[in-house]
């Protein structure tokens, strides 16, 4: 099943470790294991496909801990970008050929396979070509190591977070190990068997990928030994990742973990204790912790960080910064020459509301607005005026409801409600006076376009807007004159409206908008055929709420 080529999916990024200790770890008699890595990426997006961002970026990243963490040489780390399923082959064939020589030689000899990108349902897809999954797993499996261990972590593109591997395909897990002539397999999953995989932008990479390797890194080493071992990286894998997708859109995202074997006892994934630099975490600190590189300005680590225990996180030599994000507190620590962090030297800020990218800090917004302005003079509003009608004074006013979703960044669709009381006009016939109500009511399809002044504080809440619509006209008229003659008439028609404004959001669910508003909606017909198109230039302000 397909969940197997997210199985084998996630697993590049941790297994692949396993395999890889240390020389110094396995120095048996100068008989150390040969550890040999084949590490994919693939960006290419097959026919319906989009291009991938990431799935080259963690192959690079799962090369990289391999060789600083892993204790893999860096000569025996294939990393193959953007392949065409004949390379593939070629590197597979090359790999058995050194597979076997050690075997003659006496040596035992462990493989890593990974691969990141798009698959199908029976295939993994590079671009407009594939390499059928049967082809690709009795390839791996000739290859006669002494532990096998396989990642292939499919990947299909979506919005903020992607979906990866959506599809069903071929068993790839180690209960196919009757296939296989391997003495030992391990597989550690992105997600279980009904779950789909996710990537994070603000990552840059996968959630598993990304928390894998932070435990790798040090932050799942448990009992404090210096190593991480495959149990390890799957209990601190499994729960970071289920945090960090417990609130995207797709849902959670429970890493799987399945192993036999055969004898290896506990494997040994990275050991954070052989690297040449490290931040270690104080057991003081809790909450939220970025470990940032200043220079590159990239996040090597987020992890959530308990009370309790000091963590090391190993990382290669460079300058760091440590936030530590608690509530509504933000710490920002230096990290010291020697890696330690002083928490009493740390930089403490309280937190504002942020507003996500597209403009507001909700996502469906209701607002009431009160309008007022002048209205048009037409042909309609002439002929009154001929036959004697004087319009009373004062501006078009009423109210209008509108609710509107966060659909796309900066971009809000909708509908809009509104009623507004146009003036009366008055004629006097000896001691009677006749008079003309007239009122509006509009429905209106709306959309609009939001974007923040700022990108934090106050003017992160304070949003230009413009805003278009069009829809339903109700146009209604009463008449009252002489010796108690009353008539009343509704008409329909179309209407149109479009403004600009501003909006603020406070830090709690309400908000206020002010702007300019251009309606207009022909839907008064008179007899001798006349219309009234109502609305011109008006302004408004309002209340909202948002969700």
């Amino acid at each position: 099943m397909f969940r197997h080529l997210l199985l084998a999916g996630a697993l590049a990024a941790g297994t692949a470790v396993t395999l890889a200790a240390p020389r110094a770890a396995h120095a048996q008699a100068g008989d150390a294991p040969s550890t040999y890595a084949i590490v994919i990426g693939s960006n290419a997006g097959g026919p319906g496909q989009d291009t991938l961002r990431y799935a080259e970026d963690d192959a690079r990243k799962v090369a990289q801990v391999l060789v600083e963490l892993g204790g893999v040489s860096a000569d025996r780390v294939d990393v193959i970008v953007h392949p065409t399923p004949d390379v593939i082959r070629a590197r597979l064939d090359h790999l058995a050929e050194l597979v076997a020589a050690d075997a003659a030689a006496g040596h035992q000899s462990r493989v890593v396979f990974y691969y990141s990108g798009h698959a199908r349902a029976q295939a993994i897809d590079l671009g407009a070509d594939e390499l059928p999954l049967d082809e690709l797993r009795k390839r791996l499996f000739d290859v006669k190591a002494t532990l096998t261990v396989v990642v292939l972590d499919a990947c299909q593109s979506g919005a903020f977070a992607r979906v990866k591997g959506a599809a069903p395909a071929a068993d790839f897990s180690y209960s196919s190990r009757e296939h296989l002539d391997a003495s030992g397999v391990a597989v550690l999953a992105s997600s279980s068997g009904s779950e789909l995989s996710q990537e994070s932008e603000q990552l840059r990479g996968s959630y598993f990928t990304h928390n894998l390797l932070v435990g790798l890194r040090g932050a799942g080493d448990a009992n404090g030994d210096g190593q991480v071992t495959l149990d390890e990286a799957y209990q601190y894998a499994y729960h970071q990742t289920l945090l960090a997708t417990a609130e995207t859109a797709v849902g959670s995202q429970h890493v799987t973990f399945e192993a036999d074997l055969k004898g290896h006892g506990e494997v040994a994934l990275s050991f954070p204790r052989a690297a040449t630099a490290a931040i270690e975490l104080p057991a003081a600190m809790e909450g939220t912790t970025l470990v940032e590189d200043t220079r590159a300005k990239v996040v090597v680590a987020e992890t959530y960080k308990a009370k309790g225990a000091a963590v090391r996180i190993a990382v290669a030599p460079g300058d760091y910064r440590v936030l530590v994000r608690s509530g509504n507190q933000l710490a920002r620590c230096d990290v010291g020459s020697d890696g330690s962090v002083d928490m009493a030297r740390c930089q403490t800020e309280t937190l504002e509301a942020a507003r996500p990218k597209g403009g507001s800090l909700h996502e469906l917004r209701v607002e009431i607005d009160g309008l007022a302005g002048g209205e048009r003079d037409d042909g309609y509003t002439q002929n009154l005026t001929a036959f004697g009608y004087n319009q009373a004074l004062g501006p078009s006013a009423g109210l209008q409801a509108l609710a509107i979703k966060h659909v796309a960044p900066y971009v809000w669709v909708g509908g809009l409600a509104s009623e507004v009381g146009l003036p009366s006009w008055t004629r006097a016939t000896g001691a009677e006076t006749q008079e003309l109500d007239w009122s509006m009511t509009t429905l209106d399809v709306v959309g609009r376009g939001e974007v923040p002044i700022g990108s934090d504080g106050a003017l992160s809440r304070l949003a230009l807007y413009g805003q278009v619509g069009a829809g339903l006209a109700l146009g209604h008229a009463h008449f009252s004159g002489a010796e108690g003659e009353s008539n009343s008439h509704t008409y329909a028609g179309y209407a149109f409206t479009a403004g600009a404004g501003v909006h603020f959001d406070f830090r709690h669910q309400f908000g206020v908008s002010a702007g300019y508003q251009f309606d207009y909606a022909p839907a008064i017909d008179d007899r001798i055929g006349n219309t009234h198109a109502a609305g011109g230039h008006r302004l408004l302000a309002g209340l909202s709420y948002g969700f």
